[in-house]
Protein backbone atom coordinates (compact mmCIF):
# COMPACT_ATOMS: atom_id res chain seq x y z
CA UNK A 1 0.00 0.00 0.00
CA UNK A 2 1.46 3.41 -0.95
CA UNK A 3 2.46 5.72 1.86
CA UNK A 4 -0.30 8.35 2.49
CA UNK A 5 0.71 11.83 1.37
CA UNK A 6 1.45 14.34 4.07
CA UNK A 7 -0.66 17.47 4.26
CA UNK A 8 0.87 20.90 3.85
CA UNK A 9 2.84 21.68 7.01
CA UNK A 10 2.72 18.09 8.27
CA UNK A 11 5.69 15.85 9.02
CA UNK A 12 6.17 12.11 9.20
CA UNK A 13 7.61 9.82 11.85
CA UNK A 14 10.77 11.19 13.44
CA UNK A 15 13.80 8.93 13.10
CA UNK A 16 17.05 9.13 15.04
CA UNK A 17 20.74 8.48 14.43
CA UNK A 18 24.07 9.41 15.97
CA UNK A 19 26.78 11.69 14.66
CA UNK A 20 29.66 11.20 17.02
CA UNK A 21 28.52 12.48 20.39
CA UNK A 22 25.48 14.25 18.95
CA UNK A 23 22.01 12.91 18.37
CA UNK A 24 20.33 13.54 15.00
CA UNK A 25 16.54 13.71 14.51
CA UNK A 26 15.11 13.65 11.00
CA UNK A 27 11.70 13.40 9.30
CA UNK A 28 9.93 14.08 6.04
CA UNK A 29 8.19 17.48 5.92
CA UNK A 30 5.78 18.81 3.28
CA UNK A 31 6.47 22.47 2.51
CA UNK A 32 3.93 25.06 1.35
CA UNK A 33 5.03 24.55 -2.26
CA UNK A 34 3.81 20.93 -2.04
CA UNK A 35 7.26 19.37 -2.08
CA UNK A 36 8.14 16.81 0.59
CA UNK A 37 11.70 17.20 1.91
CA UNK A 38 13.86 15.56 4.55
CA UNK A 39 14.65 17.87 7.43
CA UNK A 40 17.08 17.14 10.25
CA UNK A 41 18.30 18.72 13.46
CA UNK A 42 20.90 17.83 16.07
CA UNK A 43 20.97 17.94 19.86
CA UNK A 44 22.78 16.66 22.92
CA UNK A 45 20.04 14.04 23.42
CA UNK A 46 17.27 12.42 21.40
CA UNK A 47 14.64 14.63 23.05
CA UNK A 48 16.74 17.78 22.44
CA UNK A 49 17.22 16.82 18.78
CA UNK A 50 13.49 16.15 18.39
CA UNK A 51 12.65 19.52 20.01
CA UNK A 52 15.09 21.28 17.67
CA UNK A 53 13.52 19.51 14.69
CA UNK A 54 10.00 20.57 15.68
CA UNK A 55 11.22 24.17 15.96
CA UNK A 56 12.56 23.88 12.42
CA UNK A 57 9.14 22.69 11.26
CA UNK A 58 7.50 25.68 12.95
CA UNK A 59 10.00 28.04 11.33
CA UNK A 60 9.34 26.52 7.89
CA UNK A 61 5.60 26.86 8.46
CA UNK A 62 6.04 30.46 9.59
CA UNK A 63 8.17 31.35 6.58
CA UNK A 64 5.96 29.50 4.14
CA UNK A 65 7.09 30.03 0.57
CA UNK A 66 8.48 33.55 0.82
CA UNK A 67 6.49 35.91 3.00
CA UNK A 68 3.49 33.63 3.46
CA UNK A 69 1.29 34.25 6.46
CA UNK A 70 0.54 31.00 8.26
CA UNK A 71 -1.01 29.89 11.53
CA UNK A 72 2.46 30.22 13.12
CA UNK A 73 2.81 33.86 12.06
CA UNK A 74 2.36 36.50 14.74
CA UNK A 75 -0.42 39.06 14.72
CA UNK A 76 2.27 41.75 14.34
CA UNK A 77 3.47 40.04 11.16
CA UNK A 78 -0.09 39.80 9.91
CA UNK A 79 -0.57 43.52 10.60
CA UNK A 80 2.50 44.43 8.54
CA UNK A 81 1.46 42.21 5.64
CA UNK A 82 -2.13 43.48 5.72
CA UNK A 83 -1.02 47.12 5.78
CA UNK A 84 1.30 46.50 2.82
CA UNK A 85 -1.70 45.10 0.91
CA UNK A 86 -3.77 48.16 1.80
CA UNK A 87 -0.99 50.52 0.70
CA UNK A 88 -1.07 48.87 -2.73
CA UNK A 89 -4.77 49.70 -3.06
CA UNK A 90 -6.21 53.07 -4.04
CA UNK A 91 -7.41 54.00 -0.56
CA UNK A 92 -7.91 57.42 0.98
CA UNK A 93 -4.89 58.63 3.02
CA UNK A 94 -7.00 58.87 6.16
CA UNK A 95 -8.07 55.24 5.78
CA UNK A 96 -4.42 54.17 5.68
CA UNK A 97 -3.64 56.44 8.63
CA UNK A 98 -6.50 55.01 10.71
CA UNK A 99 -5.40 51.45 9.93
CA UNK A 100 -1.79 52.18 10.86
CA UNK A 101 -2.76 54.05 14.04
CA UNK A 102 -5.01 51.20 15.22
CA UNK A 103 -2.22 48.70 14.60
CA UNK A 104 0.63 50.66 16.18
CA UNK A 105 -1.27 52.08 19.16
CA UNK A 106 -3.45 49.11 20.11
CA UNK A 107 -3.17 45.86 18.14
CA UNK A 108 0.59 45.34 18.07
CA UNK A 109 1.29 46.36 21.69
CA UNK A 110 -1.42 44.08 23.12
CA UNK A 111 -1.73 41.22 20.62
CA UNK A 112 1.37 41.45 18.44
CA UNK A 113 3.26 38.49 19.89
CA UNK A 114 0.36 36.04 19.69
CA UNK A 115 0.45 33.40 16.96
CA UNK A 116 -2.57 33.46 14.67
CA UNK A 117 -3.62 30.02 15.91
CA UNK A 118 -3.75 31.48 19.43
CA UNK A 119 -6.13 34.30 18.49
CA UNK A 120 -9.35 32.91 19.91
CA UNK A 121 -12.62 34.89 19.98
CA UNK A 122 -12.35 34.97 23.79
CA UNK A 123 -8.88 36.56 23.73
CA UNK A 124 -9.92 39.10 21.11
CA UNK A 125 -13.14 39.95 22.99
CA UNK A 126 -11.11 40.64 26.12
CA UNK A 127 -8.75 42.85 24.11
CA UNK A 128 -11.61 44.86 22.55
CA UNK A 129 -13.23 45.29 25.96
CA UNK A 130 -9.96 46.70 27.26
CA UNK A 131 -9.75 49.22 24.41
CA UNK A 132 -13.36 50.24 25.11
CA UNK A 133 -12.56 50.94 28.76
CA UNK A 134 -9.30 52.79 28.12
CA UNK A 135 -10.12 54.66 24.90
CA UNK A 136 -13.89 54.62 24.48
CA UNK A 137 -16.28 52.70 22.22
CA UNK A 138 -15.51 54.79 19.14
CA UNK A 139 -11.83 53.84 19.16
CA UNK A 140 -12.70 50.24 20.04
CA UNK A 141 -15.03 50.01 17.03
CA UNK A 142 -12.28 51.29 14.75
CA UNK A 143 -9.71 48.87 16.18
CA UNK A 144 -12.16 45.96 15.90
CA UNK A 145 -12.85 46.87 12.27
CA UNK A 146 -9.13 46.92 11.42
CA UNK A 147 -8.53 43.64 13.28
CA UNK A 148 -11.45 42.04 11.46
CA UNK A 149 -9.99 43.11 8.13
CA UNK A 150 -6.65 41.62 9.10
CA UNK A 151 -8.13 38.23 10.01
CA UNK A 152 -10.38 38.21 6.96
CA UNK A 153 -7.18 38.50 4.92
CA UNK A 154 -5.56 35.75 7.00
CA UNK A 155 -8.53 33.51 6.24
CA UNK A 156 -8.11 34.22 2.52
CA UNK A 157 -4.47 33.23 2.84
CA UNK A 158 -5.46 29.95 4.57
CA UNK A 159 -3.63 30.98 7.75
CA UNK A 160 -6.76 30.63 9.92
CA UNK A 161 -9.90 28.53 9.32
CA UNK A 162 -12.22 31.48 9.97
CA UNK A 163 -12.22 35.07 11.18
CA UNK A 164 -12.27 35.01 15.02
CA UNK A 165 -13.23 38.68 15.21
CA UNK A 166 -16.57 37.84 13.58
CA UNK A 167 -17.54 35.99 16.77
CA UNK A 168 -16.97 39.01 19.01
CA UNK A 169 -19.59 41.58 19.96
CA UNK A 170 -18.96 45.12 18.69
CA UNK A 171 -18.87 47.84 21.37
CA UNK A 172 -22.07 49.82 21.73
CA UNK A 173 -21.72 53.39 20.55
CA UNK A 174 -24.26 55.69 22.17
CA UNK A 175 -26.53 57.17 19.50
CA UNK A 176 -27.00 60.85 20.24
CA UNK A 177 -30.36 62.35 19.26
CA UNK A 178 -30.29 64.00 15.83
CA UNK A 179 -30.53 67.75 16.23
CA UNK A 180 -31.05 70.11 13.31
CA UNK A 181 -32.01 73.77 13.09
CA UNK A 182 -35.61 74.69 12.45
CA UNK A 183 -36.21 77.24 9.71
CA UNK A 184 -36.64 80.03 12.30
CA UNK A 185 -33.44 78.95 14.08
CA UNK A 186 -31.59 78.84 10.77
CA UNK A 187 -32.58 82.45 10.03
CA UNK A 188 -31.50 83.59 13.50
CA UNK A 189 -28.21 81.70 13.25
CA UNK A 190 -27.46 83.26 9.87
CA UNK A 191 -28.14 86.75 11.27
CA UNK A 192 -25.82 86.09 14.21
CA UNK A 193 -23.15 84.69 11.88
CA UNK A 194 -23.36 87.84 9.78
CA UNK A 195 -22.67 89.96 12.87
CA UNK A 196 -19.66 87.83 13.75
CA UNK A 197 -18.09 87.09 10.36
CA UNK A 198 -19.13 89.82 7.90
CA UNK A 199 -16.46 92.43 7.12
CA UNK A 200 -16.84 95.74 8.95
CA UNK A 201 -18.27 98.66 7.03
CA UNK A 202 -16.20 101.85 6.80
CA UNK A 203 -18.44 103.45 9.42
CA UNK A 204 -17.93 100.50 11.77
CA UNK A 205 -14.17 100.59 11.26
CA UNK A 206 -14.08 104.31 11.99
CA UNK A 207 -16.13 103.77 15.12
CA UNK A 208 -13.76 101.01 16.28
CA UNK A 209 -10.81 103.32 15.56
CA UNK A 210 -12.31 106.05 17.70
CA UNK A 211 -12.81 108.23 14.64
CA UNK A 212 -9.07 108.30 13.95
CA UNK A 213 -8.50 107.57 10.23
CA UNK A 214 -4.83 106.82 10.93
CA UNK A 215 -5.89 103.75 12.93
CA UNK A 216 -7.77 102.16 10.01
CA UNK A 217 -4.71 100.23 8.88
CA UNK A 218 -4.64 96.44 8.79
CA UNK A 219 -6.84 93.87 7.13
CA UNK A 220 -10.58 93.97 7.47
CA UNK A 221 -12.39 90.92 8.76
CA UNK A 222 -12.61 88.09 6.18
CA UNK A 223 -16.01 87.07 4.85
CA UNK A 224 -14.92 83.57 3.86
CA UNK A 225 -16.34 81.73 6.90
CA UNK A 226 -19.72 83.39 6.34
CA UNK A 227 -19.59 82.38 2.68
CA UNK A 228 -18.80 78.80 3.68
CA UNK A 229 -21.84 78.83 5.98
CA UNK A 230 -24.01 79.95 3.06
CA UNK A 231 -22.50 77.26 0.85
CA UNK A 232 -23.20 74.55 3.43
CA UNK A 233 -26.76 75.79 3.89
CA UNK A 234 -27.32 75.87 0.13
CA UNK A 235 -25.84 72.44 -0.65
CA UNK A 236 -25.82 70.22 2.44
CA UNK A 237 -22.19 69.34 1.72
CA UNK A 238 -19.87 67.80 4.25
CA UNK A 239 -17.81 70.47 6.03
CA UNK A 240 -14.61 69.09 4.45
CA UNK A 241 -16.10 69.28 0.94
CA UNK A 242 -16.51 73.07 0.98
CA UNK A 243 -12.75 73.83 1.23
CA UNK A 244 -12.20 71.02 -1.31
CA UNK A 245 -14.18 72.88 -3.99
CA UNK A 246 -12.12 74.23 -6.92
CA UNK A 247 -13.34 76.82 -9.43
CA UNK A 248 -13.06 74.27 -12.24
CA UNK A 249 -15.94 72.41 -10.57
CA UNK A 250 -18.20 75.49 -10.40
CA UNK A 251 -20.51 76.17 -13.37
CA UNK A 252 -22.11 79.57 -12.83
CA UNK A 253 -22.68 80.43 -16.47
CA UNK A 254 -24.98 77.51 -17.23
CA UNK A 255 -28.70 78.18 -17.48
CA UNK A 256 -29.11 76.38 -14.14
CA UNK A 257 -25.86 76.96 -12.20
CA UNK A 258 -24.39 73.89 -10.49
CA UNK A 259 -21.29 72.51 -8.79
CA UNK A 260 -19.56 69.13 -8.92
CA UNK A 261 -18.80 67.78 -5.46
CA UNK A 262 -16.09 65.13 -5.57
CA UNK A 263 -13.17 66.31 -3.42
CA UNK A 264 -12.54 67.06 0.23
CA UNK A 265 -9.71 68.41 2.37
CA UNK A 266 -8.31 66.07 5.02
CA UNK A 267 -5.49 66.42 7.52
CA UNK A 268 -3.14 63.44 7.41
CA UNK A 269 -0.47 63.38 10.14
CA UNK A 270 2.97 63.62 8.63
CA UNK A 271 1.61 64.80 5.28
CA UNK A 272 -0.46 67.87 6.13
CA UNK A 273 -3.62 68.98 4.31
CA UNK A 274 -4.49 66.89 1.26
CA UNK A 275 -7.23 67.17 -1.36
CA UNK A 276 -8.64 63.67 -1.75
CA UNK A 277 -11.76 62.02 -3.21
CA UNK A 278 -14.76 62.74 -1.05
CA UNK A 279 -16.08 60.25 1.48
CA UNK A 280 -17.61 57.12 -0.07
CA UNK A 281 -16.12 58.45 -3.34
CA UNK A 282 -19.55 59.73 -4.33
CA UNK A 283 -19.68 62.36 -7.08
CA UNK A 284 -22.63 64.74 -6.91
CA UNK A 285 -23.74 67.41 -9.36
CA UNK A 286 -25.81 69.86 -7.31
CA UNK A 287 -27.91 72.73 -8.62
CA UNK A 288 -27.43 75.90 -6.62
CA UNK A 289 -30.01 78.16 -4.99
CA UNK A 290 -29.90 81.81 -5.95
CA UNK A 291 -28.23 83.11 -2.78
CA UNK A 292 -25.31 80.68 -3.26
CA UNK A 293 -24.98 81.64 -6.95
CA UNK A 294 -24.78 85.32 -5.96
CA UNK A 295 -22.16 84.57 -3.30
CA UNK A 296 -20.00 82.53 -5.71
CA UNK A 297 -20.19 85.17 -8.44
CA UNK A 298 -19.05 87.79 -5.96
CA UNK A 299 -16.13 85.60 -4.84
CA UNK A 300 -15.12 84.88 -8.43
CA UNK A 301 -15.05 88.61 -9.18
CA UNK A 302 -13.05 89.33 -5.99
CA UNK A 303 -10.51 86.53 -6.56
CA UNK A 304 -10.25 86.02 -10.35
CA UNK A 305 -6.93 84.14 -10.15
CA UNK A 306 -7.83 81.77 -7.29
CA UNK A 307 -7.79 78.01 -7.85
CA UNK A 308 -9.82 77.04 -4.79
CA UNK A 309 -13.17 78.63 -4.03
CA UNK A 310 -12.56 78.88 -0.27
CA UNK A 311 -8.75 78.99 0.13
CA UNK A 312 -6.81 79.66 3.28
CA UNK A 313 -6.31 83.31 4.16
CA UNK A 314 -2.59 82.59 4.39
CA UNK A 315 -1.01 82.04 1.02
CA UNK A 316 -4.12 80.80 -0.77
CA UNK A 317 -3.52 77.12 0.07
CA UNK A 318 -6.05 74.63 1.37
CA UNK A 319 -8.32 75.71 4.22
CA UNK A 320 -8.45 73.28 7.12
CA UNK A 321 -11.91 71.91 8.03
CA UNK A 322 -10.75 71.99 11.65
CA UNK A 323 -10.34 75.77 11.41
CA UNK A 324 -13.93 76.06 10.20
CA UNK A 325 -15.12 74.07 13.22
CA UNK A 326 -13.01 76.24 15.54
CA UNK A 327 -14.53 79.39 14.03
CA UNK A 328 -18.02 78.00 14.71
CA UNK A 329 -17.11 77.19 18.30
CA UNK A 330 -15.77 80.67 19.01
CA UNK A 331 -18.53 82.52 17.16
CA UNK A 332 -21.48 80.80 18.81
CA UNK A 333 -20.07 80.28 22.32
CA UNK A 334 -22.48 81.63 24.92
CA UNK A 335 -25.39 81.86 22.45
CA UNK A 336 -28.40 79.64 21.82
CA UNK A 337 -26.32 77.97 19.10
CA UNK A 338 -23.34 76.99 21.28
CA UNK A 339 -24.19 73.30 20.64
CA UNK A 340 -23.94 73.66 16.87
CA UNK A 341 -21.12 72.40 14.65
CA UNK A 342 -20.63 72.73 10.86
CA UNK A 343 -22.15 69.25 10.47
CA UNK A 344 -25.38 70.58 12.00
CA UNK A 345 -26.01 72.47 8.75
CA UNK A 346 -25.83 69.18 6.82
CA UNK A 347 -28.44 67.69 9.16
CA UNK A 348 -30.55 70.82 8.79
CA UNK A 349 -30.52 70.59 4.99
CA UNK A 350 -31.48 66.90 5.17
CA UNK A 351 -34.33 67.61 7.58
CA UNK A 352 -35.70 70.54 5.54
CA UNK A 353 -35.58 68.60 2.26
CA UNK A 354 -37.22 65.58 3.93
CA UNK A 355 -40.09 67.80 5.09
CA UNK A 356 -40.69 69.14 1.59
CA UNK A 357 -39.62 66.37 -0.81
CA UNK A 358 -39.00 63.23 1.23
CA UNK A 359 -36.00 61.33 2.56
CA UNK A 360 -35.00 59.89 -0.85
CA UNK A 361 -34.40 63.40 -2.21
CA UNK A 362 -32.51 64.31 0.97
CA UNK A 363 -30.28 61.24 0.54
CA UNK A 364 -29.45 62.22 -3.05
CA UNK A 365 -28.55 65.75 -1.96
CA UNK A 366 -26.21 64.45 0.75
CA UNK A 367 -24.63 61.79 -1.46
CA UNK A 368 -25.94 58.71 0.33
CA UNK A 369 -26.59 55.51 -1.60
CA UNK A 370 -29.93 55.05 0.15
CA UNK A 371 -32.04 57.04 2.59
CA UNK A 372 -31.42 54.53 5.39
CA UNK A 373 -28.24 56.34 6.44
CA UNK A 374 -29.93 59.71 5.97
CA UNK A 375 -32.90 58.87 8.18
CA UNK A 376 -30.77 57.18 10.84
CA UNK A 377 -28.13 59.89 11.25
CA UNK A 378 -29.20 63.15 9.57
CA UNK A 379 -32.96 63.73 9.55
CA UNK A 380 -34.30 65.02 12.86
CA UNK A 381 -37.61 63.43 13.84
CA UNK A 382 -40.55 65.80 13.74
CA UNK A 383 -40.91 67.94 16.85
CA UNK A 384 -44.72 67.96 16.44
CA UNK A 385 -47.00 65.43 18.17
CA UNK A 386 -48.05 62.48 16.01
CA UNK A 387 -51.48 63.43 14.67
CA UNK A 388 -53.56 60.34 13.96
CA UNK A 389 -56.63 61.71 15.69
CA UNK A 390 -58.79 61.95 12.58
CA UNK A 391 -58.12 58.29 11.79
CA UNK A 392 -58.74 57.07 15.33
CA UNK A 393 -61.98 59.04 15.51
CA UNK A 394 -63.38 56.36 13.16
CA UNK A 395 -63.40 53.96 16.10
CA UNK A 396 -65.83 56.17 18.04
CA UNK A 397 -68.06 56.62 14.97
CA UNK A 398 -68.26 52.84 14.44
CA UNK A 399 -69.06 52.20 18.11
CA UNK A 400 -72.00 54.66 18.23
Amino acid sequence: MPRPQLGIGEYGTIGYSRDGTKHVAMARYRDTDGETRRVKAVGTSKSAAAAALREKFKERARRGGEDDITSESTIAELADRYLAEKLAEDLAPNTIHNNRRSMENHIKPKLGKLRLREASPQRISKFISGVTVSNGPGTALMVRSVLSGMFAAAARWDAVPSNPVAYTKPPKLEQKPIRALSLDELVRMRELASEVFAPFTLEQRLERAGGDVRRLGGQNRSRTTLDIIDFLIGTGCRPAEAPGLAWEDVHLDDELPWVKIHKQIVMVPGEGLLRTPTKERDVRDLRLPGFVVDMLRRRRAEHPDAVMVFPSERGGGYRSPRNIATAFQKAFAGTEFSWMTPKTLRKTVATLIDGQAGSAQAAQQLGHKSDTMTRRHYIEPSRLPIDSGSVLELFQQESV
